[in-house]
């Protein structure tokens, strides 16, 4: 019975100790939302709720942009050479202070306008998207976990005070004044390095900036991809049903949620794998992607047992509809492709190839903008799940393609990275009929 429960402990927590603080921070982070939006549902109106849900969503997308791709700097440079870190810690503290400032002066303001909401929560889910690589990068994996918690639940959580204390703020407003709170925790909790130590030009600001931005266009994609459904569903159908699209996706893609704070493992030791040799890298890689398979099946099987109590749970407002149980295996299935995408941004990264998901994204999100846009009408819910698989289809065969001519070319397994496809497409001509 011991070597059982070790083999499932194994299974189920893949990259060891600091893995599963990051699969607690993951969890975490997905809860935040869980424990919420219950609260949130029955003390805001449908358009309130939805409201909030719109602006976070849009705001997540355009906080991208004042990253300037500098996300990828701290995760690459930083991990593999440590003369890096002064100069990074340097610039880091300048733009989050910066940010943090702005953003401030906006909330004395007070413009009263969606959009300015919109622009300040940006800043501050922009300074969450450095930290967040910054403690990785450090190896923190407890600081990383807790800052993705506070990241997720503070602004909410300031909007849920503001109504059950009567304050006399707006919602919109709250939210950004609790998203200025979350950087200020977060900055706080990890360590910048000692600039006493030399401050190379090699990685001042402005050379940084020269090679991150070629990345920035994959960087503000990937957020669009999780977000981009509730923005579409706000503009044509109104802000009610993006707030009915948050919780059904919420419940639907939590496993991409987890895997994708699991990546901040994974990806430093594949790196590190791949540096030492190759093979042995490549090997590490398809290993991994069988224990995250066989951790998603078990986890998508939990999910779809619960789900309906979960719908009802987050909003009773909402009908567990036969659309909304397809919408929910549909995108279920979605997270198989999300490995394999993963596993290619890796490779990518350890060619030194990153680039090409500058292109490759941001045309994968044009292809799923586009799908849910034309299908809305016909497919409602089902729609956002079908542009997300368009998206991940997309993104796997073009770098699969793109890799073809690199020594990468075999390094994930055939069936591994096809039978998530042609899976997904089976069942999604199946629900179209």
């Amino acid at each position: 019975m011991t070597n059982y429960l070790k083999k499932v402990l194994k299974l189920l927590m893949p990259f060891g100790t600091s893995g599963n603080i990051y699969l607690f921070g993951a969890i975490g982070q997905g809860l935040g939302p869980v424990i919420l939006t219950p609260l949130l549902t029955r003390n805001l109106t449908t358009v309130e709720f939805g409201e909030i849900t719109y602006v976070t969503a849009s705001a997540s997308i355009l906080g991208i942009f004042f990253t300037f791709g500098l996300p990828i700097i701290i995760s690459r440079a930083y991990v593999l050479d440590s003369n890096s870190h002064a100069s990074i810690s340097k610039w880091l503290k300048k733009i989050i202070y910066f940010y943090v400032m702005f953003s401030s002066l906006l909330l004395i303001i007070n413009l009263e306008s969606l959009y300015a909401h919109i622009f300040a929560i940006a800043l501050n889910f922009s300074c969450l998207q450095l930290i967040l690589p910054f403690a990785r990068a450090q190896n923190k994996p407890f600081h990383f976990a807790i800052i993705s918690i506070l990241g997720t639940l503070l602004p909410s959580f300031f909007v849920l005070l503001n109504n059950n204390l009567n304050f006399e703020f707006s919602n919109l407003t709250v939210l950004q004044f609790g998203a200025i709170i979350s950087t200020v925790v977060s900055f706080l909790i990890i360590k910048t390095y000692n600039f006493n130590n030399k401050i190379l030009v090699k990685y001042s600001l402005k050379n940084s900036l020269k090679n991150s931005y070629p990345i920035l266009p994959h960087m503000f994609a990937m957020i669009a991809l999780m977000n981009i459904d509730k923005v579409i569903f706000g503009q044509l159908l109104g802000q009610e049903f993006a707030g009915y699209i948050q919780v059904i996706m919420l419940v639907a893609t939590s496993p991409i949620m987890i895997i994708s704070a699991l990546n901040h493992a994974w990806l430093n030791q594949i790196l590190i794998e791949l540096k030492n040799n190759y093979t042995s890298g490549f090997n590490a890689l398809n290993l991994t992607i069988l224990k995250l398979f066989i951790f998603l099946t078990i986890l998508i099987i939990s999910l779809f047992i619960f789900y309906p109590w979960l719908i009802e749970l987050l909003n009773p407002n909402i009908q567990v509809t036969t659309s909304v149980t397809k919408t929910l295996i549909l995108s279920l299935l979605t997270s198989f492709m999300y490995v394999i995408y993963l596993a290619n941004t890796h490779l990518l990264t350890w060619l030194n190839k990153f680039w090409i998901l500058g292109l490759s994204t941001p045309f994968s999100v044009v292809l799923q903008s586009l799908v849910i846009y034309l299908t809305i009408n016909s497919f409602g819910y089902l729609s956002a799940s079908i542009g997300l698989g368009v998206a991940l289809s997309f993104q796997i065969l073009f770098l699969q393609i793109y890799r073809y001519k690199t020594e990468s070319r075999n390094a994930i397994n055939t069936s591994y990275q096809y039978l998530p496809i042609v899976i997904f497409w089976l069942v999604t001509l199946y629900f179209a009929n």
